[in-house]
């Protein structure tokens, strides 16, 4: 009788167990589930990464490149969002202007999950959310993913204990995860890990389609020393620093710097050596991936609040000036596509036999006015 008790006793801890291994199991698999873009009508087509790097092929590092090409001689600007997946403004910035762009001369590229890997799978032990869902006019929803800056160790795995990248850039010790951060291993290396075959798989695509400026959204979290700063190659700073003028005159402080000349591996400095491109990086303010903030909500997400930082702030203990309500993702992402409006616009100066023209929701104020709910488009 006790024998049957026992036996009874261990099904149903296994049931249970399994009722919680199936919700669990659906919950990591939405991960996978990619958010759609309604992209603009402007848009000429939808290239794969694969086409630069054929090792990528039928892997999840095979990201699409969403194409707007005017017909009308002139540059083209490549944007990279989601290079760090738990950086949302990136993300969310690039499907904005997938959404809502107009190319009248040269061509734009987009990527809005530069490492789509990182995107199914978020930080162990520190409590992140992994999605957050934003209101529409019409009163549907649209939902997104926020992820992890490396990519996913069951699609790269092990992390060695000892790497030297094509840039020079050499991971040991505590750094050796950083073999699965897209922002380390440029200009890649098409027969190495997966990160590295993205990263020469973008390198290529600029060198093959003639990209002449780039942009990497990123951002920080407010301890970080570079918000609201664009980093800029050397070849690139006059255009970054016109920029940065033109930014302040529209109300927004966005401070230019060169590239450090040993930041072996990072986009702005690796890509820059290494191909024709300007290359820039700006970093916005980002309360969700610093120490001090409270519960992972889409209130932390959305609006930006997070009052433990505002409090730092006024102890002296974080430089940055947080607002007492926060800074929401609305005013990020409009910053980064306003950084990239007033870029074109410098380079359009420095370089007016290869123009760049297109538009893209108007002003900061217009964004910030039409708010989430008026930048995303309905799904149907």
């Amino acid at each position: 009788m006790k024998k049957r008790m026992y036996l009874w006793k261990n099904l149903l801890v296994l049931a249970v167990a399994l009722v919680f291994a199936v919700f669990a199991a659906t919950d990591f698999l939405a991960m996978r589930q990619q958010e759609p873009v309604v992209a603009s009508s402007g848009l000429t087509r939808i290239a794969r990464l694969s086409e630069y790097c054929e090792a990528l092929r039928g892997t999840v590092g095979d990201e699409e490149v969403y194409m707007y090409d005017s017909g009308v001689p002139g540059g083209t600007f490549l944007v990279l969002g989601g290079t760090h997946p738990n950086e949302s403004a990136g993300m969310m910035a690039a499907i904005a202007m997938a959404e809502n762009i107009q190319v009248t001369q040269g061509r734009v590229f987009i990527m809005p999950w530069t490492n789509k890997s990182g995107f199914t799978h978020t930080s162990p032990l520190d409590g992140m959310l992994d999605r957050f869902t934003i209101p529409l006019k019409d009163g549907s929803t649209r939902t997104f993913r926020v992820g992890n800056r490396l990519t996913n160790p069951v699609h790269q795995w092990p992390d060695r204990n000892f790497y030297e990248g094509t840039s020079g850039r050499k991971l040991v010790g505590t750094e050796t995860a950083e073999i699965r951060n897209v922002n380390r291993l440029y200009p890649g290396n098409e027969n190495g890990v997966l990160t590295e075959q993205v990263c020469a798989g973008i390198k290529n695509m600029i060198v093959q389609e003639n990209i002449s400026i780039v942009m990497d959204m990123h951002e920080g979290s407010p301890e970080f020393f570079y918000l609201d700063t664009t980093m800029a190659h050397e070849r690139a700073l006059p255009v970054a620093s016109m920029m940065s003028i033109d930014m302040s005159m529209d109300g927004q402080d966005m401070k230019a710097e060169l590239s450090g000349q040993t930041s072996y591996g990072l986009s702005h400095r690796s890509l820059g050596d290494n191909t024709d491109a300007l290359m820039t990086l700006m970093e916005t303010y980002n309360p969700s991936m610093g120490p001090l903030h409270g519960k992972m909500d889409d209130d932390l997400i959305v609006n930006g609040n997070e009052p433990n930082y505002y409090q730092a702030h006024l102890d002296g203990f974080i430089y940055y000036r947080v607002k007492p309500d926060g800074i929401p993702l609305i005013e990020r992402i409009a910053r980064h596509i306003l950084c990239i409006t007033r870029l074109k616009d410098a380079y359009n100066m420095y370089y007016p036999d290869a123009p760049i023209e297109f538009t893209c929701l108007g002003t900061y104020e217009d964004m910030v006015a039409l708010g989430l709910e008026g930048i995303y488009k309905p799904v149907k």
